[in-house]
């Protein structure tokens, strides 16, 4: 249980950053704090995309992973709705208008296949799973990957937060759910390729 609290508190805090501020630097600094406080309880995924290249590394049980799923999902539901509580506006996500699906699907799969990645390699590999500098580089890879992807996409490169906010916003009257594919498919698969990489260059490792 304390796992499942864990990944909801995370995202929970990313999603808030996320919605006040929309600086890649700002959640960036945020994923690495919550890196340090919860990686020892749950792994610090925050993310489906995270969690999903931890099952198919056969890290998480079906069970953990489905557990995970929830508990993000939740914490980014009441982030959005804490951040309405606060501003009385409602926070939800959507493309840039500058783009088109292909690009904005390709970004999104692209930097939450890097950003997965390192996470894997930092996490699972010997030669990086007991250093210190883990959080610093997580979370500053998260925060590049953003600055990278928000032009093109809009930068979420994480299923939680367009979920979430689109469920919120749905309750508001709001249509943002429109676009909760693009932002669940797209990063839930760079999450996969990531796996995959990952047993191909760290097969021993792996």
């Amino acid at each position: 249980m304390h796992s499942y609290v864990m990944e909801a508190v995370g995202a929970f805090f990313l999603v808030l950053v996320f919605g006040f501020t929309g600086n890649a630097l700002a959640i960036g600094l945020t994923l690495m704090a919550l890196v340090y406080i919860g990686s020892r309880v749950s792994g610090a995924h925050f993310n489906p995309a995270v969690s999903l290249a931890f099952f198919l590394k056969r890290r998480l049980s079906a069970t953990e992973f489905a557990g995970y799923l929830i508990a993000q999902l939740f914490g980014a539901f009441v982030a959005a709705s804490a951040i309405f509580f606060l501003s009385t506006s409602v926070f939800y996500v959507e493309p840039p208008a500058t783009t088109n699906l292909y690009q904005q699907a390709f970004a999104e799969v692209l930097f939450t296949f890097i950003f997965v990645l390192v996470m894997l390699t930092l996490t699972i590999t010997k030669s990086f799973r007991k250093t210190n500098l883990s959080g610093l580089a997580i979370g500053l890879t998260f925060g590049g990957m953003l600055m990278v992807a928000t032009p093109v996409s809009g930068g979420i490169l994480n299923p939680a937060t367009s979920i979430g906010t689109a469920g919120f916003d749905l309750i508001q009257g709001g249509n943002s759910i429109i676009h909760s594919l693009l932002y669940t498919l797209a990063p839930l698969t760079g999450g996969a390729l990531a796996a995959f990489s990952f047993s191909y260059f760290h097969g021993v490792e792996a």
